[in-house]
């Protein structure tokens, strides 16, 4: 039989003597407990470095953090400025961009009005009549500046008409033209009827003529008849005014 051994639990007695004449207090704690609350302190002091060591490290980690994050905050502020310019920016193109759109559109409306009013004739005034009428009348040659007259090509028994009413104011000749007849009309125009052959005619200075009324007949096939429009001393091209007609 081994012989069996026998523990026994350790107290610490702690006496409390009184300096007042009180009673005496005796205090009996394990050893365990003892040594705990002897050391609190010594545990109360690491755990307190700990945590103040924790905070400053914390604190240090969180100072380093915000000085990362400012670049980020002054790029978020210049980014923030820049978006607020572009919105200023945008409004003012969407609104230089209705302005524009109103303007095609009133320019187009504008348009459209000119283009279905009948152009403004600027020989309106003009007399605007053909001044050949009768068998053949075919077109010789037109209008330009070496040759300030239109010419027609005309036939026996075709007649020279006014090409508006007017006073005839000359019936002469030339060593090219053997008749020439000179109306005068309202507003200033003249006209002037010239034949290259010799033509029959009745008219006198200061007679009255309307319209389409004969002012002299041909008497020979394929005479060239040669007019002319003129207003303040200049001569116009016939075919402008007769096309302005319509």
């Amino acid at each position: 039989m081994k012989p069996q051994r026998h523990t026994r639990k350790e107290f610490i007695s702690i006496l409390i003597v009184s300096n007042t004449g009180g009673k005496n207090r005796e205090i009996q704690m394990s050893r365990l407990r003892f040594n705990l609350l002897h050391n609190a302190p010594f545990v109360a002091v690491v755990v307190l470095l700990v945590l103040g060591g924790w905070i400053f490290l914390s604190q240090k980690e969180l100072a380093t953090l915000r000085k990362q994050i400012e670049p980020y905050k002054q790029q978020i502020a210049q980014l923030e400025t820049q978006q607020e310019s572009l919105n200023a920016e945008n409004t003012k193109l969407t609104d230089e961009n209705a302005q524009l759109k109103k303007e095609m559109e009133t320019q187009t409306e504008t348009a459209a009005e000119t283009t279905q009013q009948p152009k403004e004739n600027p020989y309106e005034d003009a007399p605007d009549g053909y001044p050949y009428t009768g068998a053949g009348g075919s077109f010789a040659s037109e209008y330009s500046e070496e040759q300030p007259y239109m010419s027609i090509y005309t036939h026996t028994e075709g007649e020279i008409i006014a090409a508006g009413d007017g006073t005839v104011i000359s019936v002469s000749s030339s060593d090219m033209y053997p008749l020439i007849v000179e109306l005068q009309h309202e507003n200033g125009y003249i006209t002037r009827y010239a034949s290259r052959e010799a033509a029959q005619t009745q008219l006198q200075e200061n007679t009255q003529v309307k319209m389409g009324d004969t002012l002299f007949t041909i008497t020979v096939d394929n005479t060239q008849f040669d007019y002319q429009i003129i207003f303040e001393d200049e001569i116009i091209d016939p075919l402008m005014v007769i096309e302005a007609k319509g």
